[in-house]
């Protein structure tokens, strides 16, 4: 049975987050990845290690260098398909975990953890949550006040966690030029604004045949307003092994409100950038209403 796990990636792993990504991509499903700045870093790790198994007395030494690494960190939340979950230490601190996450955890703690003498040092650039509770908690922490539950899946039409409030739709086709992105502009993840864009002047058109315009957008936005996980391979291999609404992907429709003549996208720029530019005129899309 499937979970759902987070890894947080510490301020010194940063600098590594675009290939933990892309091997957090080839393991799980990622749903969600969120940046955040830490104003006081001794209540951010306590807040963080209050969810663990192990009391936080314990834990406060193996934790000190993370006073002295960057003011910022990364949650990727995922689903985990196949965690293998199994018990681990011994006594008081025995735990249920998965076992598939624990060795993810330490193939990234090898790949770039600090060494010194040719030796892992114990300064992780990750860390991982034991349960799903923890992941929860987490959640509820970020602001998120439904906690894990916001991951829920709709049976009927697949649609993001963030637009499960939404309970009334329309499937219906539009013509391709009414369609508008909410694109995101400014100076970084945190310094930003929003603005309302023709789909054939977004990044992710544009980028269909520029690729770096695509993959500068992901870079300077990723994690603030950005919360899913792109990046310029995915996006190439979707583009050459696109269905839309066939098979396995059947529900997954490009999901738009109106806004008097023109239809903003809230989900599926990625889709319908790649109809357009294959020359589409219209397209099928789900109407929330």
């Amino acid at each position: 049975m499937d979970r759902i796990d987070t890894i947080i990636v510490w301020g010194h792993g940063i600098k590594y987050l675009d290939k933990i990504l892309e091997y957090t991509n080839e393991k799980f499903e990622i749903l969600k990845i969120k940046r955040y700045k830490i104003k006081n870093v001794k209540k951010f790790i306590k807040d963080v290690y209050s969810f663990d198994y192990a009391p936080f007395w314990h834990l406060k030494d193996k934790t000190k260098y993370l006073l002295n690494v960057p003011k910022e960190a990364v949650f990727i939340f995922i689903k985990n398909l196949n965690p293998n979950e199994d018990y681990f230490g011994e006594g008081k601190f025995r735990h249920r975990e998965s076992k598939t996450l624990k060795n993810f955890k330490e193939f990234l703690r090898d790949k770039f953890n600090p060494y010194e003498n040719n030796k892992r040092t114990h300064n992780h650039i990750i860390h991982a949550t034991d349960n799903p509770t923890q992941t929860h908690c987490l959640l509820k922490m970020l602001g998120y006040k439904e906690g894990i539950k916001i991951f829920e899946e709709d049976k009927f039409i697949k649609l993001p966690y963030y637009l499960k409030g939404y309970k009334k739709f329309e499937i219906k086709k539009i013509d391709i030029n009414s369609l508008y992105g909410n694109i995101v502009v400014g100076k970084s993840w945190d310094n930003f604004d929003l603005e309302l864009t023709p789909l054939s002047k977004t990044p992710h058109f544009l980028g269909i045949k520029n690729i770096e315009v695509y993959q500068n957008y992901i870079d300077k936005f990723l994690g603030g307003p950005l919360g899913d996980y792109y990046n310029k391979n995915k996006y190439q291999n979707l583009i050459q092994n696109f269905k839309y609404l066939k098979d396995e992907y059947k529900n997954n429709y490009v999901v738009v409100k109106q806004n008097k003549d023109r239809f903003v996208i809230l989900d599926g720029l990625h889709r319908a950038s790649i109809l357009y530019s294959q020359g589409y005129k219209e397209i099928i899309v789900c109407q929330v209403l």
